[in-house]
């Protein structure tokens, strides 16, 4: 991955352009309107998932030895950018301008990093913006059309990212105001025991791939995102009963006028994605379509809780074909910077 040419300034705090719209996993942790910059050598440097993580040997203001604690993207969405665990040698002279963890003085999510040679490398703009492998479409034979099987990818969060419009989060119940009122987002999000936490999140996840094919009667999702594999029975018209209950639920599914169809359901109570949380009841229907025009796989969804909210939840993802092949996520909880 080449290294980009970049001035070096001193140790400072910084301001930042305020992000309206930032996501929930990056906010949550870390402060989206502001920088710090941090000056030091690599300690250490685990290329994995779900986050890379770099380690700086500092000193505080006091002239204190410090170690501060850097979360990157993950290993596979590094790698797409040609970026492998050489990126960061151990004992090397670094600068980093990051946004500062909420709960940790020492952590922080990396922005730009800056080389003793001039050079510079950037997960995470000024404007909060997060850096992704250009996307490169899979080749289609003459003639031949594009379906819902192949690789997709939501190649980047620019613009929404392909995010649909969603709705019924206002008409949360009661009680499920009481569960949310109970939930933390950042102990109990279940990304940090990596658990792939429900259908919504996969088809969410940026610059990850999702493989879809079909063997005989069954179809087979695989999200890059936590090595997830749902199994779609197009030969059952109802869920069987002595099916255990899952974050990904038990799935059905049919073709309707070139869509595929997917009924689910026998999930186990937990969080459809940020603090949106449903009980063991919710059902969830998805409708895969392929856009003629422009080739991108359309993933709309609604979902029934009557429990936690009065009206369905519904949403939509644009992902877009992609040539890149699918890797291995091997996500490792103890890897996990103690800033998320």
């Amino acid at each position: 991955m080449p290294r980009l040419t970049s001035p070096v300034i001193g140790l400072s705090l910084v301001l930042c352009a305020s992000l309206a719209d930032a996501h929930h996993g990056f906010a949550a942790h870390y402060e989206p309107d502001r920088m710090i910059t941090i000056e030091g050598t690599v300690r250490q440097f685990d290329f994995v998932n779900p986050h890379a993580v770099l380690q700086i040997d500092a000193t505080d203001e006091a002239g204190e030895a410090v170690v501060y604690v850097c979360a990157l993207q993950a290993s596979t969405q590094l790698a797409r950018r040609g970026v492998d665990d050489t990126l960061f040698t151990v004992g090397e002279p670094i600068r980093v301008d990051g946004f500062p963890a909420r709960r940790d003085p020492l952590g922080c999510e990396f922005g730009t990093g800056y080389f003793a040679d001039g050079s510079s490398f950037t997960m995470r703009s000024y404007a909060a913006e997060t850096q992704f492998a250009p996307n490169r479409v899979a080749p289609l034979a003459s003639g031949a059309t594009r379906s819902v099987f192949g690789n997709w990818i939501r190649p980047t969060l620019s613009g929404g990212g392909g995010l649909g419009r969603s709705t019924g989060q206002d008409s949360i119940t009661p009680e499920g105001e009481r569960a949310r009122a109970a939930y933390d987002p950042i102990h109990d999000n279940p990304v940090l025991r990596c658990d792939p936490t429900s259908p919504v999140r996969n088809w969410r996840a940026p610059g990850l791939v999702t493989s879809i094919r079909q063997v005989n009667s069954q179809i087979f999702i695989y999200h890059e995102t936590m090595d997830v594999t749902r199994t779609i029975h197009m030969n059952l018209r109802e869920h069987p009963a002595d099916v255990e209950p899952s974050s990904l639920g038990h799935s059905i599914g049919r073709f309707e006028n070139g869509s595929l169809v997917i009924d689910s359901g026998n999930f186990k109570a937990g969080v459809i994605f940020g603090s949106d949380l449903h009980t063991a009841d919710m059902t969830m229907t998805e409708r895969l379509t392929v856009n003629p025009d422009t080739g991108d796989l359309e993933v709309a969804w609604s979902i029934v809780d009557e429990a936690y909210y009065s009206e369905p939840l519904t949403g939509a993802q644009n992902l877009a074909s992609t040539d890149q092949r699918v890797a291995r996520y091997e996500c490792l909880q103890e890897a996990l910077p103690a800033s998320l």
